[in-house]
């Protein structure tokens, strides 16, 4: 543990897994002060001063002057999209205009549409959630619903993406916030950008704020000093960091094979989805055979990853066990009427496993 003192005006960027304590001063985080605060492995909080305080784990690195841009200063209203390539800094746009909106005693809803490394809820799911108080980083808000994709890569879901974006901003919406924000895909180039641009005028924003060279015909600003580029294999353990959160709990459960509807159901044997039709049978890997049918081993068949709802509600999540004349699971709830898988397989504890094809 280190302990130090960060003058106004000058920030410390932190890298987790790290836990920092408040000693003196109103430390601040993307405009939320914190008391303690636990810094996740592979992310980057900035804490600009004044502020005194203890540091354990981790690295930091000392930074003169502000860790957030001067044109991230905006007051905001209605609408703002956020677009940008990974690792742009959108996510932490995005918490800082909530928390400048949150001062003003404004209501925020955030639509978190960046399936591939979701803050809000799990990957593969379009969710969002509403505060009226301050937080250090969206990734700290609780689901307030989703929208099912069951893929943490859109290419070839991009109309079903586009349909969960217009009907999670609809939800939201319809809490009457002050300002919606809408975090979308990091998929920012070729099929991507088109998706990005549907997204935009679907839901005709009253702003787009574009980062990394993304634009929309809306304003760029500047990318923060606090974005940490990560590999492939640090986004995945994010990723599964981020299931492990939703999937705590967990029994043995049995649901009618009939509440698999959407975007997979089971029919006659074959897992038969919107995008394929998934066949098991005694091959060592996927196959593909005639259009869009694959033959796979039984075993790619289990540890789907599943989202439950009651009514068209969220109510929670669970893993695939057995697909059969019932759907066996492992799930901390039994109240729910449906359950939605698509392509993404994890085990228990949240780590990734091969997804379907």
């Amino acid at each position: 543990m280190f302990r130090v003192e960060i003058p106004r005006g000058s920030s410390l960027l932190i890298d987790g897994p790290a836990v920092i304590e408040a000693l003196e001063g109103p430390c601040r985080v993307f405009g939320a002060e914190v008391k303690r605060l636990e810094v996740p492995r592979y992310r980057r909080y900035p804490v600009e001063g004044p502020c005194y305080l203890a540091v354990e784990g981790g690295s930091a690195i000392f930074l003169e002057g502000r860790a957030v841009p001067e044109d991230w200063d905006l007051d905001l209203s209605g609408s703002a999209l956020i677009a940008g390539p990974t690792d742009s800094g959108k996510s932490s746009l995005a918490t800082y205009l909530l928390n400048r909106a949150v001062a003003e005693g404004r209501y925020v809803c955030v639509v978190d549409a960046d399936v591939g490394q979701s803050d809000i809820g799990p990957p593969g799911l379009i969710s969002y959630s509403c505060t009226a108080a301050k937080t250090p980083h969206i990734s700290l808000l609780e689901p307030l619903g989703a929208f099912f994709l069951g893929s943490t890569n859109l290419a070839g879901l991009e109309e079903l993406a586009l349909a969960g974006v217009v009907a999670t901003y609809a939800e939201a919406k319809a809490r009457y916030p002050h300002l919606i924000i809408i975090n979308t895909p990091g998929w920012a180039a070729g099929r991507g950008l088109q998706l990005l641009w549907a997204i935009k005028a679907a839901v005709r924003p009253d702003v787009v704020l574009g980062l990394g060279g993304v634009q929309l015909g809306g304003r760029a600003l500047s990318t923060p000093a606090a974005v940490r580029a990560r590999d492939r294999e640090e986004r995945a353990a994010i990723r599964s960091a981020q299931y492990a959160r939703f999937l705590k709990g967990l029994r043995r459960i049995s649901a009618s094979a009939e509440a698999l509807k959407f975007p997979c159901r089971w029919e006659r044997g074959v897992l038969s989805c919107l995008w394929a039709d998934y066949e098991p049978g005694d091959v060592e890997e996927p196959k593909r055979e005639e259009g869009r049918r694959y033959k796979v081993p039984k075993e790619r068949l289990r540890g789907l990853f599943a989202a439950l709802y009651r009514r068209g509600e969220l109510a929670g999540f669970g893993v695939v066990v057995e697909l059969g004349e019932e759907v066996r699971l492992e799930a901390a709830t039994d109240d729910f009427d449906e359950v939605r898988a698509g392509k993404i397989r994890v085990r228990r504890d949240g780590l990734e496993l091969e997804p379907l094809p």
